[in-house]
């Protein structure tokens, strides 16, 4: 009896320590995207970026803390001045968006991220680094479209990705267009606030169309 009694009593203080952690990964998680929604500089998001990752290292197996952190430092790399800072930042990214990849195989939104962080890498130095990194960036943004052909985020990078190759070359950027186009409709009818799924991307596409209309 003294058994059965001692195993309830580890049963139930599991249960609230699982109970205790989910609550801590949860606050913690909302902390990070709030601040991640107002993040204007560089060591805004290096503060996020900073928080996802503790929240990874606690959170072992979890898929969106590792993704949210990426995400942060491909957006310092954008932000970012000078060719090695980027270069560092994007690395970091990809680090993190790899990290994603092992918690969460086949994920198409990780796998948008990490084609993210290579157009991000193509952006730094396109004159060097465009006829090794742009096929890379379309195949990455098409693998991340295969896994899920509704994934906005997917359709209005390629298209971005499109629209720049397309100027570039001189020919038609209609397809790119089109394409960020419907990525909107797709965007709108994503539920907000239901998950820590990716809901970012729609100024990406709003954007675009923007200059499709020029």
């Amino acid at each position: 009896m003294k058994k059965i009694t001692l195993i309830i009593g580890m049963l139930v203080a599991v249960f609230a320590l699982n109970a205790q952690n989910q609550e801590a990964y949860i606050k913690a998680m909302i902390g990070g995207l709030e601040k991640m929604g107002a993040a204007q500089t560089i060591e805004d998001l290096q503060a996020v970026a900073g928080q996802f990752e503790r929240v990874a290292a606690a959170a072992q197996g979890d898929w969106y803390s590792p993704y949210y952190a990426g995400l942060a430092y491909t957006r310092m790399s954008m932000m970012a001045e000078d060719i090695n800072t980027k270069d560092q930042y994007s690395k970091k990214a990809l680090d993190l968006a790899k990290q994603a990849k092992e918690h969460s195989p086949n994920n198409s939104e990780v796998v948008a991220l990490e084609g993210y962080v290579y157009m991000m890498q193509l952006a730094a130095d396109p004159n060097s680094r465009g006829q090794m990194l742009s096929p890379k960036v379309m195949q990455t943004f098409g693998e991340a479209m295969s896994l899920n052909p509704k994934n906005p985020r997917a359709m209005a990078l390629m298209a971005q990705m499109q629209f720049g190759t397309a100027q570039f070359f001189g020919s038609s950027t209609a397809n790119a267009c089109e394409m960020a186009q419907k990525s909107l409709a797709v965007f709108d009818s994503e539920q907000q606030g239901q998950s820590f799924a990716p809901t970012w991307g729609k100024n990406v596409a709003e954007s675009l169309i923007g200059q499709c209309a020029q």
